[in-house]
């Protein structure tokens, strides 16, 4: 009967844990704005993310659930597509 016990026990633990799986998330932060730099030899001002340009690469896993938020600076709209 004990071991009847255990078996039964360790079989739901199993299935809890595969229950209880999910697909991972990653998170991004994105502060989209106005900064002075020299992209061509001559300072202008250009559309920075994070205060870098040229902006990063977003780089993810498939199935993986992605969050971004962005934080539009600019004074005007602005379109992000991928």
């Amino acid at each position: 009967m004990g071991d009847f016990c255990l078996l039964y026990l360790i079989c739901v633990g199993l299935l809890l844990g595969v229950c209880f799986g999910a697909d991972p998330f990653t998170n991004f932060e994105l502060d989209i704005s106005y900064i002075t730099a020299s992209p061509l030899g001559v300072p202008q001002q250009v559309i920075a993310v994070n205060r870098k340009f040229p902006d990063h690469v977003l780089d993810v896993t498939t199935n993986y659930n992605v969050v971004v938020n962005v934080k539009n600076k600019l004074d005007e709209n602005l379109l992000m597509t991928w």
